[in-house]
């Protein structure tokens, strides 16, 4: 379709587009339009046998987290598609044979030869990704010259797994034919399976699927480094697990409920598409810490001269003015992986942030240079560790101890997070992180779980790290000396029989000093402006977050702290009281974490002192 005559059609009657707002691309399909414009993608779909009743649908540019083109196949398969990936809001639809949300993917059809897909590529490249200017990493490794020999085994090539490619090659491949690159974007890792492929670019990850017999039609999926929320590697195991693995936890909501085989059977599992892309590797032919130090790059913040109105550093990804590092140039030495999983495997080993720290930046590089470890647990195997960029979770599997996955969350991908003291029965501790994703453990779920050993682990003291990391003035620095005991943190002691007491009144100002001292779990700078008493537990709104203290068990000794801060708050509502029986509520929700509902006292109190909070806090 014309863009002008669209956009001069949109700007009179009906005036659906803005004045200063152009058509860039239009398509028709159909009676149904569908626009590209400089502000966003409209689509236009006409409904009805008379067509009179039309639906205009408006997506923002900044929604759109993901994007894919398919090109059309043979003669029965004639149509190119374009798939777009949204973190749009919707009701969770569980039916078999419907996604978990049904505006996440928005599928458009093309006809073959009425429209230039790799246009239409380019096209959202550089409207999602950005200005065409990246520097090159210099921590890939991009077996440039190295020749490809194949999957090197039946079982490899049977399992599809991947192995790494010349990198160059396909940079040069991919800005001509089909040309998929941006001009300044380079292909830094490659890898290849059977016949598919996933590229590791300076600007995103792209996903080539060929299908069909012949593989004439292909699907490349672009998913950007920002989109990329949490990020894994596995190491192989003994005997018949012989393959590593890379796991990508993406921001957007792709789970989809597959249909039951007949009416009889149960319904299948959820499976996750692109909300959790996992790749088998052969172990003999990819650099598995090559990989981790890669995505720690792409997908970490960094430190530098970014800094806000106020005057605070603002971690970022890494922007494509800062040159990075040379630390980490060449491939890991070999037998340095096999000396940390020695390592990890000595369960007497007592755990030192300092030592854990050199052990991490050893030979493997597995943390950035800038990197700092701040707090370091250990419960059987496993391990727990904090940085100043991130929360690394090291876990052993198997009988062996060989297979061992190391698991990174960045902290600008949590949107919550509790600890909870252990009981009189309970002998562990945890903590609770809920991150933007939507696919943990094989199942639709954002939170992550840990446990720790009780009286190993101080839960305050990771209370307040990940606070300051989470809400605090976001520069990374860390807030507690590596050691920091319980006994700094405060006593909870005190705290406790605070609760109990039915009969303290929830003045703020009192509540603001107990969570000052005893426990310590409110910033140096942070107030508390509203205080309610709930039987046992306590409901706190700050001015940086909303705190739930749960009290639980019949000796009430195990306490849940439970955190919301009030910058992730995306709606909220209050509803007064009615009747006899009624209660005041107010309601909020939050992105990618649980939404908080609570009833209040009718007689003590002021439900519209919540909603000034949070309409100042979240609407100013």
């Amino acid at each position: 379709m014309d863009a002008k005559s669209m956009e001069a059609v949109l700007k009179s009657n009906p005036m659906v587009l803005l004045q200063d707002e152009s058509v860039e691309l239009a398509f028709q399909c159909g009676r149904d339009s569908f626009l590209l414009t400089s502000k966003r993608l409209l689509k236009i779909d006409a409904q009805g046998i008379s067509g009179k009743s039309v639906e205009y649908l408006t997506i923002l540019w900044t929604t759109i987290k993901a994007f894919a083109i398919e090109t059309a196949g043979n003669f029965f398969d004639r149509d190119s598609e374009l798939t777009l990936f949204t973190n749009l809001p919707d009701t969770i639809c569980c039916a078999p044979g419907w996604p978990q949300r049904g505006l996440t993917r928005i599928k458009i059809d093309f006809r073959k030869g009425q429209a230039d897909m790799f246009a239409i590529q380019r096209f959202f490249a550089d409207k999602i990704l950005g200005v065409d200017t990246v520097d090159p990493s210099i921590h890939a490794v991009s077996m440039e010259n190295v020749k490809d020999d194949g999957s090197g085994s039946f079982l490899s090539w049977l399992g599809d797994d991947s192995r790494m490619i010349d990198a160059k090659a396909m940079s040069r491949k991919y800005h001509t034919d089909p040309p998929i690159l941006q001009h300044c974007e380079e292909v830094e890792m490659a890898f290849k399976g059977r016949r598919d492929m996933a590229l590791f670019t300076s600007k995103r990850l792209i996903f080539v699927d060929l299908k069909g017999f012949k593989g004439k039609k292909v699907e490349y999926t672009s998913v950007p480094w920002t989109t990329v929320t949490a990020f894994g590697v596995t190491t192989a195991g003994s005997f018949m697990d012989k393959d590593s693995e890379m796991m990508i936890w993406t921001q957007f909501d792709d789970v989809y409920y597959p249909p039951k085989d007949d009416e009889d059977s149960p319904p299948p599992p959820p499976i996750p598409r692109r909300s959790f892309i996992e790749i088998d590797f052969q172990k003999d032919k990819v650099d598995l810490m090559a990989i981790h130090r890669y995505l720690s790059e792409r997908c970490l913040r960094v430190e530098g001269c970014h800094k806000d109105k106020d005057g605070y550093y603002v971690p970022n990804l890494r922007p494509y003015d800062m040159p990075v590092s040379s630390d980490i140039t060449a491939p890991t030495r070999p037998g340095a992986l096999d000396l940390v999983l020695g390592w990890l495997g000595n369960d007497a080993h007592a755990i030192d942030p300092i030592e854990v720290h050199s052990q991490l930046h050893g030979d493997t590089h597995m943390l950035q240079h800038d990197e700092k470890v701040v707090l370091a647990y250990k419960n059987g195997r496993d391990m727990l560790v904090f940085t100043n960029k991130r929360v690394f979770i090291i876990d052993t599997k198997g009988h062996s101890g060989k297979k061992i996955c190391f698991v990174s969350v960045p902290y600008t991908s949590i949107t919550a997070f509790s600890v909870e003291s252990a009981g009189s029965w309970d002998a562990d501790a945890e903590f609770k992180l809920w991150i933007k994703c939507n696919w943990m453990e094989g199942c639709p779920e954002n939170a992550i779980k840990q446990d720790l050993r009780k009286g190993k682990a101080d839960i305050i003291a990771i209370q307040a790290y990940i606070a300051e990391q989470v809400i605090g003035s976001q520069d990374g620095r860390p807030v507690l000396a590596p050691g920091a005991t319980l006994s700094e943190a405060g006593n909870v002691s005190t705290f406790l029989n605070f609760l109990g007491d039915n009969g303290v009144a929830t003045n703020p100002s009192k509540v603001e000093r107990q969570l000052m001292t005893a426990p310590k779990i409110l910033h140096s700078d942070e107030k508390v402006e509203q205080a309610y008493k709930l039987g046992r537990d306590l409901c706190v709104f700050t001015t940086k977050r909303i705190l739930m203290i749960d009290r639980q068990g019949m000796s009430g000794s195990k306490v849940e702290y439970k955190s919301f801060p009030l910058r992730y708050c995306q709606a909220f509502k209050i509803q007064t009281a009615g009747g006899f029986l009624s209660e005041p509520e107010a309601k909020i929700y939050f992105e990618e974490a649980p939404e908080l509902s609570q009833d209040f006292s009718k007689s003590s109190s002021d439900i519209w002192a919540i909603q000034k909070i949070l309409a100042n806090k979240i609407l100013l």
